[in-house]
C-alpha cells in the first residue's frame, strides 16, 4: 500500500516530482500503443510513478490550468476512475464524455467529436472505445496528446505500465521473470500491451489457454510459449496473471461453458502452489469470481496484488496526463486535418 510523504507539503512534493522528472520528455506526443513507447520512456514513466504513489491523494498543482478530456465511448470502473481522480488530484479541470453524449447519438463522427474537444484547448485526451485502431487514427488529426485507455481487442498500454509497476514493485525487475497469463488471450487488449511491454523489458512469456484462444502466429510475433495444460505453464512462474473471459466480445462461442473453462484453466490455490514460492497474482478486473480463479484467491491470499493494481494504476495515469500535457504545451506535433 501507499507510504505517504507525511512531513512533505504540496508544495514540496511538487518539487520534488519536478526534480526527479529532471526536464526529460517522453519522445512520444500520444500514447496508443506500448510500442510508442522506448524502454528509456518506460523507466521514466515508472521512476516517476514511484514518486506519484507516495503522494496518495494529496492535491499537486502539476497540472493546474490544464484540460483533460476523458473519452469513454465503452463502459468503464476501474480505468476511467482512475483517470479522472489522477487528473483531479494533479490540479487538471477533467471533462467526461460517455458514449451517450448529444454528438454520438446524432451520428456525429469521432474524428469530428475529438476536433471539436481539441478545439476547446483540451492537452490531453483519454479515450476507450471498442473500435481498434481509432485512438491511433485520431493522433493524425488533432493537437491534443491522446491516451489509449483501451481499444477493442488491441491494446491498453496504461494497463501494461502499471502491471509492470506491481511486478517491479514486488520482484525488483522484469528481467528475466517467467509471467504465465491465463485465459483469453484472443479477445483481450491487456494481452496485447503487456506481452509487448514484457518483451521490451526482458521478460518471458507464457499462455495457458484453449487453443480456440489462440490467435494466428501469436507465438512468433511475441516469442511466447503457448500451453493447453495450465499445471505444466504454471511451474516455476514468478507472476500468474489471470484474464477474463470476453463474452461481451463473443468469446463464449470459443469453450463449450464457462463451468468447464473454469474446471479447466481457473485458478485454483493448489494451481497457484505450482509457481515459484515468491509469485504473485494479479488480474486486470473485473474478476469474475470462481470462474477466472478461486473467490478466496482475489483479495485475501497473500500473494494476490490485484488492488495494488488499481493503486498503481492512479500514479501510472496521473504520471502519463503530466508528461503528455507538458508535451501539448509550447510543442505542435504534425496533424492533418481532413
Amino acid at each position: 500500500m501507499t507510504s505517504l510523504h507525511i512531513g512533505l507539503s504540496a508544495q514540496e512534493q511538487e518539487e520534488k516530482l519536478i526534480k526527479i522528472r529532471n526536464n526529460r520528455d517522453l519522445s512520444t506526443f500520444d500514447v496508443v500503443s506500448i510500442d510508442d513507447l522506448t524502454v528509456e520512456d518506460i523507466h521514466l514513466i515508472l521512476e516517476i510513478a514511484d514518486e506519484m504513489k507516495k503522494s496518495g491523494t494529496r492535491k499537486l498543482g502539476l497540472l493546474k490550468g490544464a484540460t483533460i478530456v476523458n473519452a469513454f465511448y465503452e463502459n468503464s470502473t476501474r480505468t476511467k476512475t482512475s483517470f479522472e481522480m489522477a487528473g483531479k488530484h494533479l490540479g487538471a479541470d477533467t471533462i467526461n464524455i460517455s458514449g451517450s453524449s448529444s454528438s454520438a447519438k446524432k451520428g456525429e463522427s469521432y474524428q469530428d467529436t475529438t476536433m471539436t474537444l481539441a478545439a476547446y484547448g483540451a492537452q490531453v485526451i483519454v479515450m476507450r472505445s471498442e473500435y481498434s485502431g481509432l485512438p491511433e487514427q485520431l493522433t493524425k488529426h488533432v493537437p491534443s496528446s491522446i491516451i489509449n485507455a483501451g481499444d477493442g481487442w488491441h491494446e491498453h498500454p496504461s494497463q501494461a505500465l502499471l502491471d509492470v509497476k506491481t511486478i517491479i514493485d514486488h520482484h525488483g525487475t522484469l528481467e528475466g521473470k517467467i509471467i504465465t497469463m491465463v485465459g483469453d488471450i484472443m479477445h483481450s487488449r491487456v494481452f496485447g500491451s503487456v506481452a509487448r511491454i514484457i518483451k521490451k523489458l526482458g521478460g518471458k512469456l507464457r499462455v495457458a489457454c484453449p487453443l480456440t484462444f489462440v490467435p494466428e502466429n501469436v507465438e512468433k510475433v511475441f516469442d511466447i510459449e503457448i500451453f493447453t495444460d495450465i499445471e505444466k505453464a504454471l511451474i516455476g512462474a514468478d507472476v500468474v496473471y489471470s484474464l477474463r473471459v470476453q463474452e461481451e466480445r463473443g468469446s463464449g462461442g470459443f469453450i463449450p461453458s464457462l463451468r468447464e473453462y473454469s474446471k479447466t484453466f481457473g485458478i485454483t490455490k493448489k494451481r497457484l502452489e505450482l509457481a515459484n514460492e515468491n509469485a504473485i497474482l494479479m488480474h486486470p478486473g473485473p474478476v469474475i469470481r470462481d470462474i477466472d480463479m478461486h473467490s478466496a484467491l482475489v483479495t485475501l491470499d497473500d500473494k494476490s496484488r490485484v488492488l495494488d493494481q488499481v493503486e498503481n494504476g492512479m500514479a501510472i495515469r496521473g504520471t502519463l496526463q503530466w508528461l503528455l500535457a507538458d508535451r501539448c504545451d509550447g510543442k505542435v506535433k504534425s496533424c492533418i486535418r481532413i
